[in-house]
């Protein structure tokens, strides 16, 4: 009997935890960042602020970028995510438990070639809708509605836009949230290291040959965006939105009058300092209670983030109806 009754309370919590993992709630997200030419005489800081991108989900790359390595499995879907050096590999797709994060599967050789130019509007070449048990999913041009708003800012003296993307995506609490890995604009990594520093062009035109006499590879240099950071949005009784990105901007300021990748640190400190070319990082970072439905403006001097969180039916519903516009009460946030 009392066998019976463990084995009738156990069956009772797993289709409760299947219901909570099936009533898990979608939202549709739709961003736009713009630059605003200002005039501001606030001093930023020195370095990038720190962006987590070890675990950030990458919609980006996909519809922007050309794959240089193949995919390890061409049937097999990849998501995207960054370990602590940004090197891209694919992940496992959320599933599961509702409050887990994503399973890094073993690393891939993905690479990418990135234009020089990362174009503001991101978008899915065809209608598109997240499956049920999935991911975030990158949305046509068409499913966003930001067009008036967009045209509005764009009339503005002083601004341009960077970014504007939309995607779907399942709310987590925030120890299980992802965060979306967001970047435009130009890459400078041509012209400036990711600290801001002006790269010294090498005076050495011979190629370097390794001690077997094979020509040395040039290490892959990561691109410095002109706009890169995170985006993590998760739920905990209300929506909360987090925000780390930098923006990147050519400026001027006072260092030593050498190499700034002199070997010799005692000199670099004696020496003499002149204004020299350096690439600014104008951080935006916030923490921010939302709520769905509503448009909110994140402000700063130097640029703007408008955000939207939709409603959304669940992908297994919306599957069957092929109906965006549906719209099911997950509660009021």
């Amino acid at each position: 009997m009392l066998r019976k009754l463990a084995v009738s309370i156990a069956t009772l919590i797993a289709l409760s935890h299947s219901q909570v993992v099936q009533a898990e709630a979608w939202f549709e997200v739709e961003v736009y960042v713009f630059e605003r030419q200002s005039q501001s005489t606030e001093q930023w800081p020195d370095t990038p602020i720190k962006t987590k991108t070890d675990k950030a989900i990458d919609l980006i790359s996909p519809a922007v970028a050309q794959v240089v390595t193949p995919m390890a499995s061409e049937s097999a879907p990849c998501t995207l995510v960054f370990d602590a050096d940004a090197n891209s590999h694919c992940a496992e797709s959320l599933n599961g438990d509702p409050t887990s994060e994503p399973i890094a599967a073993a690393p891939t050789s993905v690479e990418y070639r990135y234009p020089p130019v990362i174009p503001s509007e991101i978008s899915s070449a065809t209608t598109s809708y997240a499956s049920a048990n999935g991911g975030p999913v990158l949305l046509a041009r068409s499913q966003s509605q930001f067009a008036s708003i967009i045209n509005s800012i764009s009339r503005e003296r002083g601004t341009r836009s960077l970014l504007h993307m939309a995607w779907q995506q399942p709310m987590r609490g925030k120890s299980g949230s992802v965060p979306i890995r967001l970047f435009a604009g130009k890459d400078f990594s041509g012209t400036y290291h990711f600290d801001g520093r002006k790269i010294v062009t090498p005076t050495q035109t011979e190629p370097m040959i390794n001690a077997d006499g094979t020509p040395m590879l040039a290490s892959v240099v990561s691109p410095v965006w002109e706009l890169d950071g995170t985006l993590n949005i998760y739920l905990s009784h209300y929506l909360y939105i987090e925000t780390a990105l930098n923006m990147r901007k050519e400026g001027r300021k006072l260092l030593p009058a050498m190499p700034s990748d002199a070997a010799d640190t005692s000199a670099t400190l004696t020496a003499p300092k002149v204004m020299t070319p350096f690439l600014m990082s104008v951080p935006l970072e916030q923490n921010r209670r939302v709520k769905s439905e509503e448009i909110h403006y994140l402000d700063h001097p130097e640029m703007g983030m408008v955000i939207q969180i939709r409603k959304m039916a669940q992908p297994s519903a919306q599957q069957k109806s092929q109906n965006a516009e549906s719209i099911q009460t997950v509660g009021q946030y």
